[in-house]
């Protein structure tokens, strides 16, 4: 008589699989172990781990830190001058600028483009990425007629090679018409930011994200020209287009602190109060306290917390900001100015 072979009778062994990052790291102890920490196997493999940790918003100072050590090592092993070393200043600017280290940024940045400039040419797309990145930096520096600058530059660069409508060149476009933004001038602004929609709804679609992105930076122009009511309804537009989308989060937090600025303007507190509440609760859990997302609305929540008429806690919230931004930016920045100015009234 035979017997019943049931499968959940049978011993299973448990199988490892590590993820990206963790076998990265992996890779890293074994080269410096092998080679030492300034061997090229190892900084590639510094790079590679640097290059996933700044994927995950938690990780950004940690993976802005890891990619500056790639390009001090880069630089000492290959040269000033050796592509490989100009990528490596890139990659650490452009991520010293994502977590709000701007002069740093710059001065990388600016290392980059001239070695890029020197020996790929002023056309090569590489160099391009890094004038364009620059000027975003140049842009939050509280300087947007010299971003305004590269970015025309770039923009006219990239539509003679790759179209008016590609994406690169529609990105150029968009951080020509922030510069212009941030200068103050903003009819013309709008005016580029409404050729940019267009653009964007014909080339990808009227859902697409470039399409979100520029009716997002349309309705910021909007509201500083003193259309309130016209910015609102562009911003819950774009909100409920990509809330639920897990690829565009980050981008979600902006706008809703973007909608809840302008409600507070329009006198809506106690909407603009909760978007603001959640959206800090959620750049908290997305990015950390000190992520320039999670300052940003705290900067604006700390004004919304004093029409409500707690103010000292107001002042709590603008002195933590204002810290942050002390440490980060030029002492002359706007910025700064505008926090401090703030909290004096509060006082």
């Amino acid at each position: 008589m035979g017997f019943l072979r049931r499968r959940g009778d049978k011993q299973r062994e448990v199988t490892i699989t590590p993820d990206a990052l963790t076998s990265a790291r992996l890779r890293l102890r074994t080269a410096v172990q092998r080679h030492g920490e300034e061997h090229p196997e190892s900084v590639r493999a510094m790079q590679q781990v640097g290059h996933l940790m700044s994927k995950d918003p938690r990780q950004q100072k940690d993976a802005a830190e890891l990619l500056h050590r790639v390009a001090r090592l880069t630089y000492r092993n290959l040269g000033p001058d050796h592509p490989d070393t100009l990528t490596a200043m890139y990659e650490a600017g452009d991520m010293q600028c994502a977590v709000g280290n701007l002069e740093l940024a710059e001065e990388l940045l600016r290392d980059a483009l001239a070695g890029q400039e020197r020996i790929l040419g002023s056309e090569h797309q590489d160099t391009l990425s890094t004038a364009q990145a620059l000027g975003v930096v140049l842009t939050e520096l509280g300087r947007p007629a010299e971003a305004q600058a590269l970015h025309e530059d770039v923009s006219d660069r990239r539509a003679r090679s790759l179209g008016a409508r590609d994406k690169s060149t529609l990105i150029s476009r968009d951080n020509t018409a922030n510069a212009l933004r941030s200068a103050g001038r903003f009819e013309e602004a709008a005016v580029l930011y409404r050729d940019l929609l267009a653009d964007a709804e014909g080339t990808f679609g009227a859902d697409s994200e470039e399409a979100a992105i520029a009716r997002n930076n349309l309705a910021a122009t909007m509201f500083q020209l003193g259309h309130a009511a016209e910015a609102a309804e562009l911003f819950r537009a774009v909100l409920a287009s990509v809330t639920g989308t897990p690829d565009q989060t980050d981008f979600a937090t902006n706008v809703r602190n973007n909608l809840a600025t302008v409600l507070f303007g329009l006198e809506e507190y106690a909407e603009a109060g909760r978007l603001l509440r959640d959206n800090v609760a959620e750049c908290e859990r997305m990015f950390g306290r000190g992520h320039p997302n999670t300052v940003r609305s705290i900067a604006n929540l700390a004004r919304v917390v004093a029409v409500e008429g707690t103010r000292t806690e107001a002042a709590r919230l603008t002195r933590e900001c204002l810290a942050h931004y002390e440490s980060r930016l030029p002492p002359n920045h706007p910025r700064i100015a505008e926090l401090q100015a703030f909290l004096d009234e509060l006082s």
